[in-house]
């Protein structure tokens, strides 16, 4: 018997999905490497990793998607995000994304 994990094919659409758009992979990125995310054009003090101008399809289709999955925690009135329940399980997909893959 082989030790690696066994992906479940559901598991593994479902993590595709959530990567598949380059803004989803942005917020997804940034909390990598940050306990929170903010946009830029939100944000109001330095702590915060933000992009400087964030497209209407962010906050009405990836964050809610994202936070639908269980990959985010989006606060809606102080455009917070930080890592959901879920966000560890994709942690190795994200990690070999952003070592191999160049958007």
């Amino acid at each position: 018997m082989s030790n690696q994990k066994q992906i479940q094919p559901q598991c593994l659409s479902a993590q595709l999905e959530a990567v598949q758009h380059e803004d989803r992979r942005a917020v997804l990125f940034a909390l990598r490497g940050a306990e929170q995310w903010r946009p830029a054009a939100a944000a109001d003090d330095g702590d915060l990793i933000g992009e400087p101008s964030i497209p209407a399809t962010l906050y009405h289709q990836h964050l809610p998607k994202l936070a639908e999955m269980g990959l985010i925690e989006w606060n809606r009135e102080t455009h917070r995000v930080t890592r959901g329940p879920e966000y560890e399980r994709l942690r190795p997909l994200l990690d070999f994304l952003y070592e191999y893959y160049d958007d």
